[in-house]
């Protein structure tokens, strides 16, 4: 019987497309590159374990140099990149009912903090953020952390995220797992499970 929903944030609970930040970040640089696909911007593992800062990330992620009024302005991309869908929104609301709810995500420090002052993360019980953690999806850690920091065993969890690789060890370990594609293709699979939310 699930008693938690564990949700990814950033492409599940947020919408947006990263691909769009980088694709806008290359403008800002004068850069004539256009990426199209999610595996070509996958973005760096040590900026989500809290290990360098945005500035960092961003010179060794475009390979080039940045000045501080385009550093400025990629920051300002980076911070208003996602966006908080009513749908969702109310969704999350309706299950926060009848479950427990998390967010497991692979993170930084300067969302994370504009989520909280925005009230993103109100409705949810428990955050296990990689950033906090020094650690990311998927290493198999990070579920075992949220599994114990919720208190419950795996088979309790359904867990849903947007990408693939995400979900297997979360799968592996006994969770219920959902591959995010939209809000109503998620509503859809949550009925086919018995997951209440109407």
């Amino acid at each position: 019987m699930i008693k938690v929903i564990i949700f990814d944030f950033g492409g599940v609970y947020l919408s947006d497309s990263f691909i769009d930040f980088v694709n806008k970040a290359h403008k800002v640089l004068g850069v004539n590159k256009n990426f199209f696909s999610d595996k070509e911007v996958i973005f760096d593992v040590e900026f989500n374990k809290g290990e360098i800062t945005i500035e960092e990330c961003l010179k060794k992620y475009f390979k080039c140099k940045i000045n501080k009024e385009q550093m400025k302005k990629i920051i300002n991309l980076w911070t208003r990149s996602w966006k908080l869908s009513g749908e969702m929104k109310k969704l999350v609301i309706k299950l926060k009912e009848n479950y427990r709810l998390a967010v497991l995500s692979n993170s930084d420090a300067l969302n994370s903090l504009n989520y909280t002052k925005r009230g993103w993360y109100k409705y949810f019980n428990v955050l296990i953020l990689s950033h906090e953690l020094g650690i990311v999806k998927p290493q198999k850690e990070i579920y075992e952390i949220a599994v114990k920091k919720l208190k419950v065993e795996p088979e309790e969890c359904l867990f849903i995220d947007d990408q693939r690789d995400c979900l297997k060890p979360a799968r592996k370990m006994g969770m219920a797992t959902i591959l995010f594609k939209s809000v109503s293709q998620l509503k859809k699979e949550l009925q086919e499970r018995n997951i209440k939310f109407l």
